[in-house]
């Protein structure tokens, strides 16, 4: 098999053979990436059962996408040479070695972080009800550059919440390798993530003690063990093992389930604060003993002895001149501090510590990563809250006063950050970047900015933003003016974006991150770039946020606010990075975490999880219907009948968007595209039979249409050098339109697709202006779209047939259209309100004979980020459905440290 090529991928060399696979090295000739791939052996081929078990394994672990388990690609099919179809998986070429490889090469304290990484990969899959249920050395992977990853998931049971369970082994059949199966597993019982832990302790026992927990001589009296016998404590066979680590591993170990410890969660966040106490307790012995230790290492007590005695003998004949020189020194040294004494340092300021908790009735945004800035002399705190009708808008807290102030003029704030001399706040609001004094005023608009990924503003008077969420960095005026790019997106390696810029003390140069398409979203990273262009290059790896100060730089890692020590004359780091604060709150979409330092040791942040957005359905006069459990969406559509919501979903260790559908009545939710690509913005067949949606699996955004009850695969629709996106289908089926974007003369336009004969796609309206959102008549006879032909986005209408005419359809803005079912109304949204525009036809030509506001949705908590705002208007146009936060949750205080990097000093 070495050297054929099977699909697009030519086979290497042999990486290993276990029960369940036989894993090739191979090079993927479309990507020109190294990937490895999974066979089933010749001789299970045969078996349907297997063939299950593989196909399982490939489910459950594509739906991780998690720096500690290896990422799946895909999983595919290829003629045999002995005939039929042979099963494969695709999925991340690993180069390092198993932990059974790295036995004996392994130190106390690399094991604990090795432990830490697979709790955490475990913990990814343990919250999407996958249990692995085969942990053991030789499926953890170490990576050269010391990443640990979970792999074969061959033996996972998916558990989805109230289904069935899915049995792969026959009743009473034990699933796991010898040595390391719970108790349940050896007696054949039913197993869940518990399970996992036992394992797990299992070899966390091993690793830190060189031997497992149990030894049976032979397979029988090692499963006794298991179920009948207690593990020694570690620290009976090493006794240096610090007493902590033993209750962790012992309580893993667990023989009830019940009485083991129930989350991999909980495990890895009490290693990390045992290893931070044992690594603090070893600092203070180690202090404690240095002054009293002043012999070269290794030398003797005998020998420094001998030295005393040669010093007194030699010194003996010289005694009284010594002891004048000494009453010589005092007084000259009693003299001189009188005469030079210094004041004494002033005393050391403590860390402290405080919450602070939301105004009265009045919750923080945590949506989106975010929106929280400490003022740079630290005496001030912006946050965006809403209040208990929903409206969202700037607030600033002095540190010292007891209540915060609200900004007027701030509605829909997004993403502060203050100016050097913490008199003025930028913002995002509106597709504009915005400022205002922080004491208020006036609202002055800087510049467009359409979906802003965050700022920093130099003394010089120069901020520097994300204007969009898949752009560069620019440059522009605090004064206003029209931006200018600072970087350039490496597109040639997947770079989709930069965002969340930050100057150094300079003023000149800057950090940023950088996001890469959801199938690479691992080598997102941290550069360092100049506003002159002499200097861009890598920082580190990451994909969070990162702020400098007090020498550090400071940044999100598993969960954690990590501060590392950072030289900003050499842009080098110059010692490890440490932990400052736990369970940080972080939108890996947005690749965002929840904190903000000054530049005098003031440091704020937030813990937790984000709020959730669910669809919700409301009436006409903006009362909430329902709630529906549909969390974290990005957009949804209607089915025509108004049973089943089409919308995206963004998996967050992954980024990765795919298509999933909602069954209204059921409240049930499925995953409709698999693939590793984006995929959005769907819409539904006339007779809700396909899902038409957009991905950008061939590079650019094409259509794809697939069968509504999930079987068969997608088929394309379209492809184009411009990207596009599906805004309708005609009720007749003849005509689908789409909106085109990419062209930098023509911007957005507008498309339709013939749907019978050849499928020519022909331009409907392609202009120098914005065309964007077709919704097409319900007797397929006009369409309805936005357009900033007149400066910002106004609905009009047109006839489908492209004859002369043109209607406009609202008065003072509006976008996002939608016919009602009769064809008699045609609903848009303008400045947080759902609108209606009463129309009919009077010999060729539309006539507005109203436009009414049906309710101000800003003021009932709906979502209004990406994708927000009107999400579809049901048949008989009596209800709306929009994203929301849900405004009982209580969102999580603002923790405030004063001083913190006093701790540091002493680690």
């Amino acid at each position: 098999m070495i050297g054929s090529i099977i699909s697009h991928y030519k086979i290497l060399e042999k990486l290993g053979e276990g029960g369940m696979g036989i894993v090739y090295k191979a090079q993927d000739t479309n990507l020109d990436r190294m990937v490895a791939l999974k066979f089933l052996p010749p001789h299970l081929a045969a078996s349907e059962q297997d063939k299950s078990r593989f196909v399982q394994e490939a489910k459950a672990a594509s739906a991780l996408n998690h720096p500690n388990v290896c990422t799946i690609h895909s999983i595919e099919e290829h003629e045999s040479s002995q005939g039929g179809k042979q099963m494969f998986i695709v999925m991340e070429f690993v180069d390092g070695q198993t932990l059974r490889e790295k036995k004996g090469m392994i130190s106390f304290k690399q094991a604990v972080d090795i432990g830490i990484q697979i709790a955490d990969g475990l913990a990814a899959a343990h919250e999407k009800g996958i249990v692995h249920r085969d942990i053991k050395p030789d499926n953890i992977m170490i990576r050269k550059d010391g990443i640990a990853q979970i792999m074969d998931f061959g033996l996972a049971k998916l558990r989805a919440s109230g289904s069935q369970i899915t049995r792969l082994t026959k009743e009473g059949s034990t699933v796991g390798t010898a040595g390391y199966m719970s108790p349940e597993q050896v007696q054949g019982q039913d197993t869940d993530h518990r399970s996992d832990i036992f394992s797990f302790g299992v070899l966390m026992y091993e690793m830190f003690t060189g031997q497992l927990p149990f030894r049976g001589v032979h397979e029988t009296a090692l499963m006794y063990e298991i179920v009948n016998v207690d593990a020694a404590p570690m620290s009976a066979i090493k006794p240096d093992i610090d007493s902590n680590f033993d209750v962790i591993v012992l309580d893993c170990l667990e023989k009830d389930q019940r009485e083991r410890c129930q989350s991999v969660a909980e495990v890895a966040r009490d290693l990390r604060r045992v290893k931070r106490e044992s690594t603090r307790q070893r600092h203070s012995r180690v202090t404690a003993v240095r002054p009293a230790y002043q012999s070269t290492s290794g030398q003797s007590q005998y020998n420094q002895t001998e030295t005393v005695q040669l010093v007194q003998e030699k010194t003996a004949d010289k005694l009284p001149w010594i002891i004048s020189a000494l009453f010589f020194l005092i007084a000259s040294g009693a003299v001189g501090y009188i005469l030079f004494q210094k004041p004494a340092p002033p005393p050391e300021i403590p860390v402290t510590r405080a919450y602070i908790l939301p105004p009265s009735r009045v919750n923080f945004n945590v949506q989106n990563g975010g929106h929280l800035a400490v003022s740079p002399n630290g005496k001030k705190v912006a946050f965006v809250g809403f209040d208990t009708t929903g409206t969202n808008q700037l607030w600033v807290r002095a540190i010292e006063s007891l209540t915060a102030v609200p900004l007027a003029g701030t509605n829909g704030a997004y993403h502060p950050f203050w100016s050097p001399d913490g008199k003025s706040l930028a913002f995002f609001a509106d597709g504009k970047l915005k400022k205002i004094d922080a004491a208020g005023g006036p609202v002055v608009t800087i510049c467009d900015a359409p979906a802003g990924r965050g700022g920093t503003w130099n003394n010089a008077g120069m901020i520097l933003l994300a204007p969009n969420s898949l752009d560069a960095l620019y440059k522009v005026s605090a004064a206003g003016g029209v931006p200018v790019a600072a970087t350039k997106l490496d597109t040639a390696n997947k770079i989709q974006n930069h965002r969340w810029p930050h100057f150094l003390p300079d003023g000149k140069h800057f950090i940023y991150t950088t996001q890469t398409a959801a199938t690479a979203s691992e080598n997102d990273v941290v550069r360092i770039a100049s506003l002159d262009s002499s200097v861009d290059s890598v920082l580190m790896l990451g994909n969070s946020n990162v702020e400098y100060a007090s020498g550090y730089l400071l940044f999100h890692r598993q969960a954690m606010l990590m501060a590392q020590p950072f030289d900003t004359a050499t842009f080098r780091f110059y010692g490890d990075a440490v932990p400052i604060a736990e369970q940080l709150q972080y939108n890996n979409g947005r690749s965002r975490a929840m904190f903000s330092v000054s530049t005098n040791g003031v440091l704020i942040f937030q813990t937790g999880e984000e709020q959730q957005t669910k669809f919700a359905f409301f009436d006409r006069a903006g009362n909430r219907l329902n709630l529906l459990d549909t969390k974290w969406p990005r957009g949804g559509r209607l089915s025509h009948d108004g049973k089943k919501i089409a919308y995206v979903f963004q998996e967050k260790q992954s980024r990765q968007n795919d298509v999933w559908l909602y069954e209204i009545n059921g409240g049930r939710s499925s995953r409709f595209t698999f693939d590793m690509a984006t995929d959005i913005a769907s819409y539904w067949s006339p007779h809700d039979d396909s899902v038409v949606f957009s991905s950008d699996r061939s590079g650019k955004f094409d259509l794809y249409i697939k069968s509504a009850n999930g079987t068969g695969t997608e088929q394309l629709l379209i492809k184009s050098d411009d990207g596009k996106y599906v805004t309708d289908w005609s009720l007749n089926g003849k005509y689908l339109t789409y909106t085109s974007f990419g062209n930098p003369k023509t911007k957005n336009d507008m498309w339709l697709l013939p749907m019978t004969g050849n499928r020519t796609p022909v331009p409907f309206l392609q202009t120098e202006f914005n065309e964007a959102n077709g919704s097409i008549s319900p007797d397929a006879k006009w369409i309805a779209y936005q357009s900033d032909e007149s400066g910002k986005n106004e609905v009009y209408v047109r006839a489908l047939d492209g004859t002369a005419g043109k209607w406009g359809v609202s008065i003072n803005g509006g976008n996002n259209p939608r016919w009602s079912r009769d064809g008699k109304t045609i609903f848009f949204q303008a400045s947080g309100k759902a609108m209606g525009a009463a129309v009919r036809v009077v010999q060729s030509a539309i006539v507005v004979d109203s436009v009414r506001t049906f309710f101000d949705f800003e003021s009932r908590g709906i979502f209004r980020g990406f994708a927000g705002g009107i999400q579809d208007v049901s048949g008989d146009g009596q209800k709306f459905l929009f994203m929301v936060t849900e405004l009982d949750q209580t969102s999580p205080p603002i923790t405030l440290v004063v001083n913190w990097n006093e701790e540091l000093k002493k680690k």
